[in-house]
């Protein structure tokens, strides 16, 4: 790796002052100073460099002025947390591993962030601000100075985490974060360059504007109302208008869809004003009021003209666009980001790029401009060329990526987008992709993946998003690689069975039982005491992954034949109705329920139930057709402290839907296992 040293500091310093901040001249052939400031949840357009109806940010449109507007700046996921990890390591989720807000954490060993190489290269490196990769303040390898909080942070009066130790201050966290990058800077001698990562809370949810900006733009600023808002759906996915008639976010269960018809429109609604846009906007004020901050004091210390600057934020926002609130989805509100990149003497003032760029060019931009060799392993590419007007061969289209939404129930998802054409696809759905004419229809609303004029189109997008997928490494499943892939034992965990008229383990671990008989090879339970309990063992728990249960009953009657559940997480396979099922409960502030239930009625006769819980995913099948295959709304790695129960019930109910009360009926086997070599057609053997 280049590592360009600067001259002694003795050759910088100058006999001058402003704003009480030292001078410090500049050559033009060292590594720049770095300076990422990254927003959250802050649209590509909500800036009044973009021509925004009302937001006002002076001092960001100055940093653009200084530089390139990245017109077409897009995430290749929209959540935070798998965002951040590609801005820092340069990769796609699907290598770095964090594919959800509650994965979180990447391996530093596995996927190195952009800093490690900095600091490889002479550079000093710092954190100020939200990391929410991992619910912890504390600091994080590859960054000799550390301020941040824990997981999302508050707006007013933050704990913060100032190298490994936690520090109270009172007052307005973005005013605050922006006083703690400005003592960074000016604490830096010129003989060392710095990347000064600058990550603010601000604009997440729930909006809370700094008192100064209560009316920022005007205290009877009205939100906007979105073209999409009136769209019918006539053409979306069924899943999109199945959400519109009926909320499955919190509580799904196959049954409830048996029957069910989703029209093929939704009415438009009257526009129902919602603040919070505003509000939002109104937070960006105080990010714009430290940006300016910051630039006066670089250029104090006559060091702005050798500072890359970036700008971004981490994802875009619906403002009710096709309906919807927050991100996710590959619509152009949610992937497309701003972004300037700004550098007196290597970017011209006042530039417009208009190639397609993202957050996985970052880190090798950043090592670019440093003068560091970008690893082999990094997917994203340098932007540098396109500023100095050299002649490169860049990408003329852009692939996003999403897993099943944990809480928001958003489907897996890939995309491809084109300078004209949009391809969205959603791989474990039967359902219809969507295509898009971005030049005619910027709303996205009329989708013309079903319209035969369309199909060679149509078929030409999807061989390259295919083409994409595979060339990028995506897969349907990612395991994050943070975790251990099996997390507890392996092997026969449980092995319930009769040996001479009594009910044993063959895998010896103790277990109480009461009222039961035994029948030849069989239990029997009388639906009323008749119970086999193992007490807690984090090691025969389903939040020790993957959790394979298998049964071999015979239903007399509805109620549950196992459960074991806590208060926030927990299984129940039961009948109802004749027919089997498996309920899980995964809580967050909320009860979270997923329910698979099978057809077919199985009183009276012998059938074999099996389920395996696997991180975020449940598979239920019945004498060995798998019934479905099913994403949870929360990863279940929490533990239930609770005891495995089986043919009766315990405290809690894991689903007021299902039946809480004891089976009656025979159990001839049961087993719970782990086994030594998952077997996911999906897993390669990198750790995903």
């Amino acid at each position: 790796m280049k590592n360009i040293r600067r001259l002694p500091v003795a050759c910088f310093l100058l006999c001058v002052h402003a704003l009480t901040t030292t001078a410090v001249a500049q050559t033009d052939n060292e590594q720049p100073d770095i300076v990422f400031i990254l927003l959250d949840d802050l649209r590509w357009d909500g800036v009044s460099y973009e021509d925004h109806p009302y937001v006002r940010t002076p001092n960001i449109d100055a940093l653009r002025a200084r530089g390139a507007n990245m017109r077409n700046a897009f995430v290749t996921t929209s959540i935070c947390c798998p965002s951040r990890a590609t801005f820092l390591t340069g990769m796609y989720a699907s290598h770095h591993g964090v594919i959800d807000n509650e994965t979180s954490e990447y391996n530093p060993e596995v996927t190195p962030p952009v800093t490690r190489y900095l600091q490889q290269a002479g550079y000093k490196t710092a954190m100020i601000g939200k990391w929410h990769m991992g619910q912890n303040g504390q600091p994080r390898e590859y960054f000799d100075h550390w301020i941040s909080f824990k997981g999302q942070g508050k707006y007013f009066d933050q704990m913060f985490n100032i190298n490994g130790r936690q520090v109270q201050r009172e007052g307005y966290t973005t005013d605050i974060l922006a006083d703690m990058a400005i003592d960074f800077i000016d604490s830096q001698s010129a003989d060392q360059p710095y990347f000064l990562m600058l990550s603010h809370k601000a604009v997440h949810e729930p909006f809370q504007p700094a008192p100064r900006h209560a009316d920022a733009f005007g205290a009877e600023t009205m939100p906007l109302q979105p073209p999409s808002w009136s769209s019918d759906m006539r053409n979306k996915p069924e899943w999109q208008r199945r959400q519109l008639i009926r909320d499955v976010r919190w509580d799904w269960r196959t049954r409830d869809a048996e029957n069910e018809t989703v029209p093929a429109i939704i009415e438009p609604t009257e526009w129902e004003e919602d603040g919070r846009s505003v509000e939002q906007y109104r937070c960006v004020a105080a990010v714009d009021d430290g940006i300016g901050r910051i630039m006066e004091v670089l250029e104090a210390r006559g060091t702005l003209d050798n500072t890359l600057i970036i700008f971004s934020s981490d994802n875009g926002y619906f403002h009710w666009e096709h309906r919807r609130w927050d991100k996710r989805l590959a619509y152009e509100d949610s992937l497309r980001i701003p972004m300037v990149v700004a550098y007196p003497g290597h970017i011209e003032p006042n530039s417009t790029v208009e190639q397609m760029v993202g957050n996985i060019d970052f880190a090798p931009t950043v090592l670019d401009f440093a003068g560091v060799e970008i690893p082999d392993e990094f997917q994203g590419l340098s932007m540098k060329p396109l500023f100095d007007g050299s002649d490169v061969q860049w990408r003329d289209s852009f692939f996003y990526e999403y897993w099943v939404d944990l809480v928001h129930e958003i489907p897996t998802m890939i995309a491809l987008r084109t300078d004209r054409y949009k391809l969205i696809q959603y791989p474990e759905l039967d359902d219809i992709d969507e295509l898009y004419d971005l030049a005619s229809d910027p709303e996205e609303m009329n989708n013309l993946a079903e319209d035969p004029v369309h199909a060679e189109l149509h078929a030409e997008l999807a061989q390259r998003l295919e083409l994409a997928a595979a060339k990028h490494g995506w897969q349907p499943r990612v395991f994050p690689r943070n975790l251990d892939r099996i997390r507890g034992p392996l092997g026969m965990l449980i092995d319930l069975q009769v040996e001479n008229g009594e009910v044993i383990n063959a895998t010896e671990r103790p277990f109480d039982h009461q009222s039961l008989s035994v029948e030849g090879e069989d239990i029997l339970f009388d639906g009323e005491g008749s119970r086999i309990q193992f007490a807690f063992n984090q090691e025969i728990d389903p939040g020790s992954w993957p959790y394979e249960i298998d049964v071999v009953c015979r239903p007399d009657s509805d109620g549950v034949i196992v459960m074991q559940s806590g208060r926030r997480n927990g299984f129940k396979l039961f009948v109802q109705d004749g027919r089997p099922g498996i309920a899980l409960l995964n809580k967050t502030w909320i009860a979270l329920n997923t329910t698979i239930d099978a057809t077919d009625d199985v009183t009276g006769r012998w059938v074999r139930l099996s389920a395996r819980i696997d991180y975020n995913r449940v598979d239920f099948y019945v004498d060995g057709e798998l019934i479905e295959s099913r994403s949870l709304p929360q990863p279940f790695k929490v533990r239930t402290n609770a005891p495995l129960i089986i043919g009766n019930v315990g405290e809690n109910v894991v689903s007021e839907k299902v039946p809480h009360h004891a089976f009656t009926g025979a159990i001839r086997e049961l087993t719970i296992r782990r086994p030594d070599v998952v077997d996911n057609p999906d897993d390669d053997d990198s750790g995903n």
